[in-house]
């Protein structure tokens, strides 16, 4: 099988865009081939549909459907990049700032994107106006008999858990207890994010249930947006900052109202590295 795919780095956040239309059952082991070392090699897979949603097919825009029907913030600002970066009709130009609406796997609402040319032709910024958290909590877990305090952040799709970096050594074991923690939940995506109060450096963990995937990420979007909104409510305040990342940086906007969050924005650079043609087995 041949198909057409495009790689992209948001913050080093290896992404692989699969751009046939296919059928949907074959997506997983799909993503797994392409994200294979010996083969295009990447943290994680979308794929490029058209819209389910009525809305979404009155914009004529796209749908992004990632490869375990999760949520994720660096995929969704990559394709906004790519559309401008391909020049699909689906762009509304503001003088110098490109507007993408897209659909994308995970959440139920349309999501917006601001997306920036810069002097490189395959270097863009692209921002993304992320969901709401559904719901954000403070708890503290036993591990290794000791208790560990962490923050727990639900977004549409995935859930994120902030700890503090030098609590834990045996990270990959931490997020094992995590994950058998909530099993009965079934959560989409978890996303343990290591922080450093200190040094203000986050090292995300992120694992998708329906493709069995943990990776050590580079740079997660929703884990720095997660991360924002932490810091915006424990200072009660709203925020805007740089969180320093093994891949980059990300900048997230917190908005607080009444002391809620009002807004979020997830910025950050795009580039586009690849476009060609994957082979995959046929025997799927």
């Amino acid at each position: 099988m041949k198909l057409n795919v495009i790689k992209v780095n948001p913050v080093d956040n290896m992404t692989i865009f699969v751009m046939d239309r296919l059928e949907p059952s074959n997506h997983i082991k799909i993503a797994n081939k392409l994200m294979e070392y010996g083969n295009v090699h990447g943290e994680q897979v979308g794929f490029i549909e058209e819209p389910i949603t009525a809305k979404g097919k009155s914009l004529n825009t796209l749908r992004l459907q990632m490869m375990g029907g999760e949520f994720c913030g660096n995929a969704t600002r990559s394709l906004a990049a790519l559309i401008v970066h391909l020049n699909l009709p689906m762009v509304n130009k503001t003088e110098d700032l490109y507007n993408v609406i897209l659909e994308v796997s995970g959440i139920n609402e349309l999501l917006e994107c601001t997306v920036r040319k810069t002097e490189i032709e395959n270097s863009y910024f692209s921002k993304v106006q992320m969901p709401l958290p559904k719901s954000v909590v403070n708890s503290a877990f036993q591990f290794y008999n000791k208790m560990i305090s962490y923050i727990r952040v639900d977004f549409p799709g995935i859930t994120h858990f902030i700890v503090e970096s030098k609590d834990i050594k045996d990270k990959e074991g931490f997020f094992k207890a995590i994950k058998d923690y909530t099993d009965q939940e079934e959560l989409d995506a978890i996303g343990i994010m290591f922080y450093d109060s200190i040094t203000s450096f986050l090292t995300p963990l992120v694992y998708v249930r329906s493709t069995d995937s943990l990776y050590w990420e580079r740079s997660c979007a929703s884990g720095t947006s997660a991360l924002g909104v932490a810091l915006a409510l424990r200072r009660n305040s709203s925020l805007h900052e740089y969180i320093k990342q093994p891949g980059g940086e990300l900048e997230v906007v917190v908005k607080l109202e009444n002391d809620k969050v009002n807004s979020l924005y997830l910025d950050g650079s795009v580039k586009i590295v690849f476009e060609g043609i994957a082979y995959i087995d046929d025997k799927l």
